[in-house]
Formats: structure tokens, C-alpha cells, sequence
């Protein structure tokens, strides 16, 4: 099954969140009623209508909805027209939501995470960037923090997700009007504070092509229970939006989006087996003891209770996700999820309410051993609904959730094969959705198949070398890695692999098993070129002599190459403005100019390099706003200054040198970049002005010129692919 974005038209999808419960998905979007969908698979949606009457915001509308599940209810918390938060409630994620709380401020876009620990944190959108404060209830505020993630203007949408004891928020700017709003990651140690930004962000951006305006976003897990997906909403030209879904992945410092795509992908994956809800294939349980009636959409074990396995053993590594609750719940019964080696062999996770603990416990030929305990947080309402998931490793580590929140972590024997199901020993257990998957969320991003029409770090695949905390890889003579890439349509594609070099030496490159060439020995970015079918293809790296560190790889496939034909010269810019010519197919080439500038404070006038993705600010074409609204590099006079800078939608210095410019000087640029390295010459000298080796390229883009606060006046502008 394929899908291609948007995923859902013709509404306004504004601002998408998107709730899992019970194996279903429920999403929120801006709108005055705040209507609800619902799906099964996270791209056929149902209309459940609206969940709050028509008199709770007169003459408003709720911006940003959000809901959390927790203990039973429902919470909702939105931003009516902008002018703070309110709370809702609900016993269903379809409403009706009722208001529990008068305006507790804290302006626009709040959004919920709750810690392992139990711990609840809120985080919102001012002007300084994006807030967060613990909470004390979920409707009880701390003091205001500012967490540091700012996109130096308009920043909104904030969501935080928490992998491997890492804080990932992603968060929307600048303003949602403009073809340039995108989405930037972040990550950080510690819920509030001293969050990071991505290398490479935006992590989502697109400013030319069929989809524009991408952003706000929510994460939610796959239907595949071991995958997650990244839902954002495109602008179209009557401000309306759509909907949007792409792959999500977290590795140490770095947040990786498969996407944005625009072409046919490959549509989320089921889970292998599931009851009550959608799957590959059902899951067969079989009642040893006892027995199981069908409630609605639920079973439940009846008086004389049940003791039920299933019929599939899993023998290797397994995701098992359980909705369960627990009506009645005595000290000594045993009311649980069970992971059985044989009947009477058995490991259980049992809930006691008397110490507000969960437990793992061995049962074996009537002799039981608790294997590690956890205390549950504050006030857990054990008749409620729970998602409990387990993940069995590989090595036999075994990972327990309960509410998406890490509960504890233990060990289970290697080698061998668990049947899964519940124990009852009365009539308290009610049992919802319930999947296994036969693969872990980390197997599982190793697997991951990148569209063609992204770039991606390399430590998501299958590896044989080293994995690095920035997302690269180091492989050393005879080791590998691999990837699985899809071509969504048959195209000549770009690809171009940056590397460091640890000792020197020959790295092959091959796509399903036919070499492409060959990555050198020297640090750099390489080039590939190939024509490709649609469908999955597998790219291998191979260490042939000597050590290597993979950075990033990007496919760009001709279809997304954009072309621009102005004729620069003699043209004559004044204030902020950017034009561009040539393509963004092209890496490598030579750009010269005869140009006069004046620039005033903290201006610069000059050429740029390697633009993809160009944009304005504001509501419409603000180029102040928009000045640095673009990916690529810039060679600058300043008046006092050369400066080369580096573009992702902001400005950063790479190298200066002093160079003092009259008001009626003309000079004449030749700037020269190959790989990861820019030379600029000045006035036909031999030798460059200024040299920069880029460790972290900006790979393909068009050429063109652009000043920012100042006049600049081209008398003559040439391009041409390739160097000298």
C-alpha cells in the first residue's frame, strides 16, 4: 500500500495534533468547532464532528488544540484566537469537552508532555520563542522558563518527545502565511533548559513546489506500534491547509525526518498481529484456565478468571502493546499481562494497588520471584485504561511502558521463545487493542526506507562500524552499512555523500549491488549520478582501504530540480532582496561578478551559492522579514569585511577578512565552489581572498545575488557549472 501527501484535502487541517488511544488515532485541528477524526491506519480518516458546543468560545477560534489522556480523562488545552490557554475535559476522545478552568494565559500553541516519572510539563509560544513550565495538576502552572528554542522571530508550535533519556522538540516558525514557515528540531538533557538545535535544520521546510508552508507539527506512533510519524499541515494558495505525514526518527543529538515528500511513498506498516483493532494478522488466544467474555469492543475475564496465551510463540525480539483495565483489584490477585516459555514457566506483570507499585515477577513450577518493581506515579487510577507496552530486545533487556512513559527496565533469558497473554483470577480485567510486532523501535529505524527526495543521517541503518552522538559513522577497512532508499518515481537521481577522512583510503559506493564509484580518500563531498526505477533499492557503503566517517546523504531526484533564468546583470537591488538564476540540480561551479555596494549597519551586499528553498517572511513577500529565508551560502562585502556565511534560514559566520569597500569602488568577485569548499577571489588576484572547507555541507542549490540593508548594482554576472 502506497500514500502520497497531502494525505488528507479540502478542510482546514490546520495546526494537526494527533491523539493514539486504545490502538485508534484521533486528530484536532484549528477550526471553531473543533472537529475530531478518527483512523485506524493514520490516513483514512473518519469524521466524528465537533467535541465542544457551540457557545464555549463565542466569536473565536480555538487555535492549536491538543488533548492528553490521563488516568481516564481527557484533556484538552487550546489558545482561543491566541488570547491564552483553557482546559477541558471529556470522558471520550470524541467529546463533548467541557471547560474546567478560566483563562490561565500563557498566550498560544501549549502542548503537553508528561515525563517518565509521572511529572507534567507545559509548553507554549511567546515572543522570546518557546516556554515551558512543570505543572503541578493539569490545571495547576509552575513558573515560566524559557527552554531556549527560538527561531530569532515568529516561533510557535512547540512538542516535545522524550527517546533514550533525551528531550527532542520540534517547534514552527516563522509566520504560517509564509511559503518559508518550517519546522526546526531541538534536543536537550533536561526538560526546560539548554535545549540544542539541529545541525541541519529546518528539519522540514519545502518553499517552492507543489506543497508550501509546512509545519506546525505533532509526533504520534506508528500503527506498526515500532515506528513513528511527524504530522504537519501545507499552505494552499486560499490559506487553507492540508494534511501531512512522514517517518520520524531520533539518534542521540540529532532528529531525523524522512521527508518532506511530495511523491507516492510507501504507506505505514500494520503491526504483525492484533486483537480488537487492525493487524497483518489476528492474534489467536487461547484460554488455558478459566474464561473470557466479549464486552463491545473489549473482553473480559469472567468470575472464575482466565489464564489466556497466545497462539504465536515470538522468539526473537517483539513489541507487545496491551490496553487493559482493572475494574477490581485485590492485594494477592494476580491481574496482569503474561509472558509465558511454557504454562507453568511464566514471566507477569502484576499492579498492586496497596503500595502503588508495578512488578515483574518469574512464576515457575509454582515458585514465584520478583524480578524488579516500580513505584507508579501519584494517584494512578488502576481501573482506567492503561497502554502497557513491552519491548523485548534482542539481548534479552527487557523495557516496560505504561503510558508511552519508560517504567522500568529488566532482563529475560536470550534465547528464548514467549507466548503472550493475561492472567486474571477474577472478573477485574477488561482487555483492549492489543498488537505485537516482531521487531523493536530501534530494529526497526535501521530498516527505515528514506525516500529520494531527502537527506539523511547515516547512523539509521544497518551498520557494522561505529555510531556517532551527531548522526555520522565511522567505518574502517572491510566494515559496512546499508540502506534501504525509495524511488517514488522512476528518475535520474542525484546522490552526494559527505565524508571525513580518519586514514586514507577507497570507499565504494553501490545501489543494489552495482557500483557507482568510489568515495576517496581525502575529507569532501562526493557525487553520484543514477537512473532508477520506482520502488526500494538498497545503497551500501563499503570500506575498501583505510577509515572513513559518513556524515549526511542526500538523494535529489531531477524531478525536484527547479530552474531559474534571470539575467543578473545589470541589475540594480536596493534595501533587502534576493534574485537567483541557474538550478538546484547543480553542486559545483564558478560564479563571477562586477559589482558596486553600500551597505549600512549590519549590512552586506554580494553572491550567493547553493540556494534551495527561498522564501519571503510575513504574510506575504517581505523581504526584510525573508532576508535570510533561504539554504545556501552567501559571499558578502560588508564595507569593511569579505565574509562567507552559511544560510539554514538564519546567518552564520564561516570566515571574515577585512576589506574596506568606497561607495563608488566597483570590484570583481570569482567565487569558486567544489565539495565543501568555497575560494573567493577579489580583483583577478591569483591567489583567494578567503578559503572555507565546510565539514558540514550544504550539498546542490541555485546561484544568484542578494543585499541586506544596502544597494548593490551588478554590472556583469556570469555562472558556470563545474571549476576550474
Amino acid at each position: 500500500m502506497k500514500y502520497q501527501n497531502p494525505i488528507k484535502k479540502k478542510g482546514d487541517y490546520a495546526d494537526p495534533f494527533v491523539l493514539k488511544y486504545n490502538g485508534r488515532y484521533y486528530l484536532y485541528c484549528t477550526n471553531p468547532d473543533i472537529r475530531c477524526w478518527s483512523s485506524d491506519d493514520l490516513l483514512h480518516w473518519k469524521l466524528e464532528g465537533a467535541t465542544i458546543g457551540e457557545n464555549v468560545f463565542p466569536d473565536m477560534v480555538p487555535f492549536a488544540p491538543e488533548v492528553v489522556y490521563w488516568n481516564g480523562y481527557f484533556y484538552m488545552y487550546t489558545s482561543p484566537s491566541g488570547f491564552g490557554h483553557y482546559i477541558l475535559q471529556s470522558k471520550s476522545p470524541t467529546g463533548p469537552f467541557i471547560k474546567i478552568s478560566e483563562n490561565v494565559e500563557h498566550a498560544i500553541d501549549g502542548t503537553i508532555f508528561i515525563d517518565d516519572d509521572g511529572t507534567w510539563y507545559f509548553y507554549w509560544a511567546g515572543d522570546e520563542g518557546i516556554w515551558g513550565c512543570k505543572m503541578k495538576s493539569p490545571t495547576e502552572f509552575g513558573e515560566p522558563v524559557l527552554t531556549g528554542a527560538f527561531l530569532n522571530g515568529w516561533t510557535e508550535g512547540p512538542l516535545v518527545y522524550k527517546k533514550d533519556g533525551i528531550y527532542y522538540m520540534t517547534y514552527t516558525g516563522n509566520h504560517y502565511l509564509s511559503k518559508g514557515y518550517r519546522i526546526n528540531s531541538c534536543w536537550s538533557r533536561n526538560p526546560l533548559s539548554g535545549y540544542r538545535d539541529d545541525s541541519y535544520n529546518p528539519v522540514v521546510v519545502r518553499a517552492a513546489g507543489k506543497l508550501i508552508g509546512l509545519g506546525h507539527s505533532s509526533t504520534v506512533e506508528g500503527p506498526d506500534i515500532v515506528s513513528d510519524y511527524i504530522v504537519y499541515h501545507n499552505m494552499n494558495e486560499d490559506t487553507t491547509r492540508d494534511l501531512n505525514i512522514d517517518r520520524q526518527l531520533w539518534y542521540q543529538e540529532v532528529t531525523q525526518i524522512a521527508g518532506p515528500t511530495q511523491i507516492e511513498q510507501l504507506a505505514p506498516e500494520l503491526a504483525d498481529y492484533a486483537l480488537l483493532g487492525q493487524g497483518k494478522a489476528l492474534l489467536e488466544l487461547i484460554c488455558y484456565r478459566g474464561t473470557f467474555v466479549q464486552k463491545s469492543d473489549r473482553l473480559a475475564s469472567a468470575e472464575d478468571g482466565m489464564f489466556a496465551l497466545s497462539a504465536q510463540a515470538f522468539d526473537k525480539s517483539f513489541t507487545l502493546e496491551c490496553n487493559l483495565e482493572i475494574k477490581t483489584l485485590r492485594v494477592d490477585d494476580k491481574q496482569g499481562i503474561v509472558l509465558a516459555k511454557e504454562e507453568d514457566d511464566y514471566y507477569f506483570i502484576a499492579f498492586n494497588p496497596d503500595l502503588q507499585i508495578v512488578q515483574f515477577i518469574h512464576q515457575c513450577k509454582g515458585v514465584e520471584q520478583v524480578v524488579v518493581q516500580s513505584r507508579l506515579p501519584e494517584h494512578y487510577n488502576f481501573s482506567a485504561l492503561h497502554c502497557i507496552k513491552i519491548c523485548r530486545n534482542m539481548d534479552g533487556r527487557l523495557e516496560l511502558y505504561i503510558d508511552r512513559r519508560l517504567q522500568f527496565t529488566s532482563e529475560v533469558e536470550k534465547c528464548a521463545a514467549y507466548r503472550v497473554g493475561y492472567i486474571a483470577e477474577s472478573n477485574g480485567l477488561e482487555i483492549g487493542y492489543t498488537a505485537v510486532t516482531e521487531s523493536t523501535n530501534q530494529e526497526q529505524a535501521e530498516c527505515t526506507v528514506f525516500p529520494m527526495e531527502c537527506a539523511f543521517y547515516p547512523v539509521f541503518g544497518k551498520i557494522t562500524g561505529e555510531r556517532n552522538p551527531d548522526g555520522s559513522i565511522l567505518l574502517e577497512q572491510g566494515e559496512t552499512a546499508q540502506y534501504s532508499v525509495w524511488a517514488g518515481v522512476e528518475d535520474t537521481y542525484r546522490c552526494w555523500i559527505s565524508t571525513n577522512c580518519q586514514s586514507s583510503g577507497e570507499t565504494e559506493v553501490l545501489i543494489d549491488n552495482k557500483k557507482l564509484g568510489v568515495c576517496e580518500s581525502c575529507a569532501g563531498l562526493t557525487l553520484f549520478e543514477t537512473k532508477l526505477n520506482q520502488g526500494i533499492h538498497v545503497l551500501s557503503l563499503w570500506s575498501k582501504t583505510g577509515v572513513k566517517q559518513i556524515n549526511r546523504i542526500k538523494f535529489y531526484p531531477s524531478a525536484d530540480r527547479i530552474d531559474y533564468e534571470n539575467e543578473l546583470s545589470g541589475v540594480e537591488l536596493h534595501g533587502y532582496g534576493k534574485r537567483l538564476t541557474g538550478n538546484t540540480w547543480w553542486s559545483d561551479y564558478a560564479v563571477s561578478a562586477t559589482l558596486s555596494v553600500k551597505c549600512e549597519a549590519e549590512g552586506n551586499a554580494g553572491i550567493l551559492l547553493r540556494v534551495t528553498e527561498p522564501s519571503e517572511g510575513g504574510e506575504g513577500a517581505d523581504p526584510v522579514l525573508g532576508a535570510n529565508f533561504f539554504i545556501g551560502y552567501s559571499v558578502s562585502l560588508t564595507g569593511t569585511e569579505l565574509v562567507i556565511m552559511k544560510h539554514h534560514y538564519d546567518e552564520k559566520v564561516l570566515k571574515s577578512c577585512p576589506f574596506c569597500v568606497e561607495s563608488d569602488e566597483i570590484h570583481e568577485l570569482l567565487v569558486e565552489i567544489s565539495g565543501i569548499t568555497i575560494e573567493v577571489y577579489v580583483d583577478r588576484e591569483k591567489q583567494p581572498k578567503l578559503v572555507v572547507a565546510d565539514a558540514e555541507p550544504i550539498e546542490n542549490g541555485c546561484a544568484g545575488i542578494r543585499v541586506k540593508n544596502g544597494w548593490m548594482k551588478v554590472t556583469d554576472f556570469s555562472l558556470k557549472e563545474g571549476v576550474s
